[in-house]
């Protein structure tokens, strides 16, 4: 891809353009053009008549119109027409006409076919194409597809109607094709597949139904379909399936069942297809599989059961799966596998158990298996491995190894002799602190990729390693401090070296001289101060060098030479503070060096010894306050200056004028005064330009003229009062123009005139100073105009008869003192508005809303204490309703409301005044996916059926309820199985996972517990829990401890983040600090600073972890003499369970205890009156003279713990 006019001079736009062959004769000659983010003068580019452009796309430019007619008068045989991600609203009468012939690929996906009254997607314009094979309207909002949509499209192969409001299959809709293959409805609100659901289309091979809420299915759903291959159902809500929905499926090879709630394995459904070849049942729910399973899918070559709950796989499982090539067990409960449970799978050649608790190598089970040639085992407790551990494997076929993420640590010398065909090892995350040479041996001949990365490596041994086929070794994060000269003298075919997050003493020149085939070198985080010219001398095939995150002062003379194919150079984040001219010599192949992060105070053109294609440079972050006219001039290809943050008073024009593929600048964040005249004039290809956070007070009315690209303007948080009148004169389109936090109170009429500036779309006049709404400079871009926001000013009111008001699509008014004339005159007028915001704008009552395409409403923060259900008659495409912060007293008559919002996902209600929540509250809400209902000082009661009518709930939070006596925790929850989030209050002292039955919830991905009741956590709270990325949250409790084995459920494959603010946790027990030691990659500890940590002898393992932890800013809360000191600057002598040093430091020893109750109550976020306060002041644990007795007594324990860098847990 190049730039279209070098191409041709014909194609004089800001496009890029690529030489493609011609369909009917595969001879190149013809032109594919990417005119992605371009905006033109008129509907259509201006492209020469009869051009040979077969393809065409132009996504994200804000087109309302389809350029096809004009394609067509121009005679181009256009072939693939791309525009998807505009504002398509409509097909206009002829639009397909002239290229009837030509195209066969038609993409509109996320524009706005179905964005209006009439719930019935209907065209006619698809008829003419009868050489169309593609066709893409995903993302549309279509509720409904006309019958006759496709009549005409004779040879359409592949359909997508993905991320709609389809809620069922559109059956009638699929007639007019003779035979199409691939039907997509990924991601819409079908329930169920009804008896015949593609009776108009038998020819199908791919049906795609992924995440819809599926939960029945029709014994004759697919019947007819003779030549289905394939069928994908992950993502529903289905947990059984009838014996015959599968049946005459003859040529079924590949069904996907995944993130279903199959609590069985589908034995009787699967039975009808015998000839399965693919299966997936991963992140379901089932418990065991054996045998009985497994001989109705005898001909599977492939078995995904990943994510499930099955705890032993019974000898003889698979004794009849001889065809089974690939078994993914990842993630269950396994612990072992027996010798014989393998038997019988004498094809599978991939085996993948990673995340099972596993304790040893299978060797014998897997020595059972004569194809296998990739074993995977990651994130399991192997502690030890060895050639004899190994030995019974069939080592000589298996290509593939991975064990990274087990407690492995040592590997004796030729533990890996055996593994003739090894081209992969994946080691990484272990616990390995000495590799040599001699532990490769045997794999000389066939070792490719090798990760040792996140080890405690301290040394490679003296002797080079002999792996001449290496391409790739990854030794990262490891504590590496110092490398043999001669290491890498037989890796000569190494492509990729990785040694970033080691802490390596001053590299020598000839070090990486042998590697002379490296492409990537990663030094980041190695606490490299200093490079010399000859570090990389030599490497002419090296294309990323990647040296961040260092403690680099300067770059020398000759620091880059003769890197004749470099591409990339990150020096980020390092001390860099001056450059030498020379710095960079013979690098014209570069195309991004990033210097953002340092202290650089001056950046020339004379560091570069010759021109370069850098095409993004990132210098923000550092001391520059100007730049010299080389600067940039010596990087003609540049597209993106990245110059945030730095101490720019002035940026003139001449520094970046010769740019002429320059898109994107950002300035922000630093000390501009003005925009100058012509300052950033007559870029061709500028499109996003960002100069939020300065001191500008003026911007010249001529500052952008003519660049015409310009669409991303952002000058917010700054100190204009006014924009001149010609200001954007000469822009096509504006498609964010950011304002907010700047002084203007009014807007000149003429400022967004049409014969200056064609198209503005998004405007935000946000913390203004506003008194009257800019109408009438926006009425000036009536047909476009569609998100305004005006939140946050001073106006108080609003014309009733205003046009702009009618057609304005997004409206945030929120936090004005608007009256309620104004108020009347924005809810009560017709409106075409989809988005309306109206927070804290004084609000008492509600009349019926005449906004009929409403879809999102905040109310929030106003005075309404009750809603009449008829305000809702009118606004029946509602999907998120927000009436937090109000004063309702009661549910009732809301929810009589809820018959008519039948589409409502999310409602918020929130911090308000009613009392009860009751069963009837929350009926016909079977759409909703999200309810709020936190900080409800009056609550005194939830039923436990309050959210049984709500089948599809996919995130709840209940907490914050003082008056709350008691919730049924276990029964809420056994009604909601789809549970993503759950953020709930307690009203127990404990918790342990018979109330939550994270088993039964398979989909929890984010669990809060809270509550000033809950003094204890059970070990096994979290087992069940199995989502990639987990958030845990036990906030405002009154846990003073975390049990030492609260992590060990949860996968050691997830990314855990794990939230205690504001609870009461005094000490984390070396036990426990060594899980979150054993998870140092994937966990994140937060908000352990606001608990009231004792700081005497048990806080020693404490302290010493905290440096590497990344929350240096934890204090200690007690004992009296150390008060609100730093944990880490705290000395062992000083962490003492002497009771006389504790006490005699200070005559009274209950002296922090204020100071623990402020903290404590500080952070339990409650909107409750003080006279609750006491209560959860005194919840407490007794302080200091009892607990003394306790600390005492343990204290000789501690004494025996050693550092915590050992991983007990095998």
């Amino acid at each position: 891809w190049r730039p279209c006019p070098e191409l041709s001079p014909a194609l004089r736009l800001p496009c890029r353009c690529n030489v493609v062959p011609f369909a009917a004769t595969g001879q190149l000659g013809a032109v594919a053009m990417d005119c992605d983010r371009v905006v033109f003068h008129g509907d259509a580019p201006q492209l020469p008549y009869g051009a040979p452009i077969v393809a065409y796309t132009q996504r994200h430019s804000g087109q309302q119109v389809l350029p096809a007619q004009t394609f067509g008068q121009l005679k181009l045989t256009i072939e693939e027409l791309d525009l998807s991600y505009n504002l398509i609203r409509r097909i206009p009468e002829k639009a397909f006409d002239g290229l009837k012939d030509s195209l066969n690929e038609l993409r509109l996906a996320n524009n706005l076919l179905g964005d209006n009254l009439n719930p019935i997607f209907s065209t006619a314009e698809l008829h003419v194409l009868k050489n169309l094979r593609l066709l893409d309207l995903s993302g549309n909002k279509i509720k409904l597809i006309e019958e006759g949509l496709l009549k005409g499209c004779m040879d359409l192969k592949e359909f997508y109607i993905d991320r709609n409001s389809l809620t069922s299959v559109p059956t009638n809709s699929l007639n007019g094709p003779s035979a199409l293959r691939h039907l997509s409805l990924r991601q819409n609100q079908i329930g169920s597949l009804l008896a015949d659901s593609f009776n108009a289309q038998r020819q199908l091979e791919i049906i795609d139904l992924r995440h819809n809420v599926i939960r029945s299915i029709d014994s004759l759903a697919f019947k007819g379909l003779q030549k289905i291959r394939e069928i994908k159902l992950a993502g529903n809500r289905i947990s059984h399936l009838n014996s015959d929905v599968f049946e005459k499926l003859q040529s079924l090879q590949k069904l996907d069942l995944s993130e279903n709630f199959f609590g069985q394995f589908p034995t009787v459904a699967l039975a009808a297809v015998p000839g399965l070849k693919h299966l997936n049942l991963s992140s379901n729910m089932l418990q065991q599989l054996d045998y009985t399973h497994m001989q109705v899918v005898r001909s599977l070559e492939s078995l995904d059961i990943s994510r499930n709950t099955i705890t032993t796989i019974t000898p003889g499982t698979f004794r009849e799966m001889g065809a089974l090539k690939y078994l993914d067990l990842s993630l269950n409960s396994l612990r072992t596998i027996e010798d014989d449970a393998l038997e019988g799978l004498d094809s599978l050649q991939t085996l993948i158990i990673k995340d099972n608790n596993i304790l040893l190598v299978p060797g014998s089970a897997l020595g059972r298996l004569p194809q296998l040639t990739s074993l995977q085992l990651d994130y399991n407790r192997v502690a030890a491995l060895s050639a004899e551990i190994l030995g019974s494997l069939q080592a000589g076929d298996i290509t593939t190894l991975s064990l990274s993420r087990n407690v492995i640590r040592e590997l004796p010398p030729g533990s890996f002799q055996m593994f003739s065909s090894l081209h992969t090892l994946d080691l990484s995350g272990n616990s390995l602190a000495v590799i040599n040479a001699d532990t490769f041996a045997g794999l000389e001949s066939t070792l490719m990729a090798l990760k040792l990365s996140q080890n405690r490596l301290t040394g490679l041994g003296g002797a080079p390693w002999v792996l001449p086929e290496l391409r790739s070794l990854d030794l990262s994060g490891n504590t590496l401090t110092e490398l043999p000269s001669t290491i890498f003298e037989e890796l000569e075919n190494v492509q990729s070296l990785n040694l970033s997050g080691n802490h390596l003493t001053p590299l020598t020149g000839a070090l990486f001289k042998p590697l002379d085939r490296l492409q990537v070198i990663d030094l980041s985080g190695c606490n490299i101060r200093q490079i010399s010219g000859d570090l990389l001398a030599g490497l002419q095939d090296l294309k990323h060098i990647y040296l961040n995150d260092n403690q680099l002062q300067e770059l020398q003379d000759g620091s880059f030479v003769n890197l004749w194919n470099i591409s990339s150079i990150d020096l980020s984040n390092n001390r860099i503070g001056s450059i030498r001219s020379g710095a960079f010599v013979n690098v014209m192949k570069l195309q991004k060096l990033d210097l953002h992060g340092n202290q650089l105070s001056a950046f020339k053109g004379e560091y570069f010894n010759t021109g370069t294609g850098i095409e993004e440079l990132d210098i923000s972050d550092n001391q520059l306050s100007y730049l010299f006219p080389s600067s940039f001039r010596i990087h003609p290809r540049l597209r993106e200056i990245r110059a945030a943050n730095n101490k720019f008073s002035f940026f003139p024009a001449e520094l970046i004028s010769t740019l002429q593929y320059l898109e994107h600048i950002d300035l922000s964040h630093n000390q501009l005064k003005t925009i100058e005249e012509l300052d950033f004039a007559r870029l061709p290809r500028l499109r996003v330009l960002l100069v939020a956070n300065n001191q500008l007070d003026m911007v010249s009315e001529m500052a952008f003229h003519n660049s015409t690209q310009l669409q991303i303007l952002d000058l917010a948080h700054n100190n204009l009062d006014r924009i001149g009148e010609r200001t954007f004169e000469g822009l096509v389109r504006l498609e964010q123009l950011n304002l907010e936090g700047n002084r203007l109170s009014e807007l000149s009429d003429g400022v967004f005139e049409r014969t200056k500036l064609q198209m503005l779309e998004n405007i935000n006049l946000a913390h203004n100073r506003f008194e009257y709404a800019p109408l009438n400079a926006l009425q000036r871009q009536f047909f476009f105009v569609s998100s305004v926001d005006l939140s946050h000013n001073k106006i108080k009111e609003l014309p009733g008869d205003d046009s702009i008001m009618v057609n304005i699509k997004r409206i945030d008014l929120s936090f004005n003192p608007l009256s309620s004339k104004a108020v009347h005159n924005v809810l009560n007028e017709p409106k075409t508005v989809r988005e309306l915001s109206l927070a804290g704008t004084g609000i008492e009552n509600l009349e019926l809303l005449e906004t009929p395409f409403l879809q999102f409403l905040n109310l929030s923060h106003n005075k309404l204490k009750n809603v009449k259900p008829e305000v809702f008659q009118r606004v029946t495409l509602l999907e998120t309703l927000d009436l937090s912060s109000n004063q309702l007293e009661s549910l009732e008559d809301l929810s009589m409301a809820w018959p008519q919002l039948q589409v409502l996902q999310s409602l918020d209600v929130s911090n308000n005044s009613f009392e009860i929540v009751s069963q009837s509250n929350f009926g016909k809400l079977e759409m909703l996916r999200s309810l709020r209902l936190s900080h409800l000082p009056q609550c005194t009661r939830i039923e436990k059926n309050a959210f049984k009518q709500l089948p599809n709930l996919v995130s709840l939070e209940a907490y914050d309820l003082p008056l709350l006596g008691y919730l049924d925790l276990q029964g809420i929850l056994e009604l909601l199985p789809g549970l993503e989030v759950l953020d709930i209050e307690v009203k127990d002292s404990s918790i342990g996972s018979e109330q939550i039955q994270p088993l039964k919830h398979p989909r929890l991905k984010s669990l809060g517990i809270r509550g000033d009741r809950l003094k204890s956590i059970s070990s096994g709270t979290l087992a069940g829990l199995k989502s990639n990325d987990l958030s845990v949250q036990l906030r405002n409790t009154s846990l003073n401890a975390l049990p030492p084995a609260l992590l060990f459920p949860v996968p050691r494959s997830s990314h855990l983040s794990l939230n205690v603010e504001g609870s009461k946790i005094t000490v984390l027990v070396p036990q426990f600090l060594n899980a979150l030691e054993d998870r140092r990659a994937s966990l994140q500890l937060q908000g352990l600073a606001s608990n009231p940590i004792v700081c005497d002898c048990n806080a020693r393992a404490l302290r010493r972890w905290l440096p590497s932890s990344g929350m240096p800013d934890v204090t200690c809360a007690s004992p009296a003499y150390l008060l609100n000191r730093k944990l880490i600057e705290v000395g062992d002598d000083e962490l003492t369970c002497d009771a006389r040093r504790m006490t005699s430091s200070t005559s009274r020893p209950t002296a922090s205890v204020p100071h623990l109750l402020k903290t404590s109550s500080q952070l339990v976020t409650r909107s409750s009156s003080t006279t609750e306060e006491p209560l959860i002041i005194w919840s407490l644990e007794p302080t200091q003279p009892p607990s003394l007795k306790k600390m005492k007594t343990k204290a000789p324990l501690m004494k025996a713990q050693s550092p915590i860098i050992s991983n007990d847990d095998t």
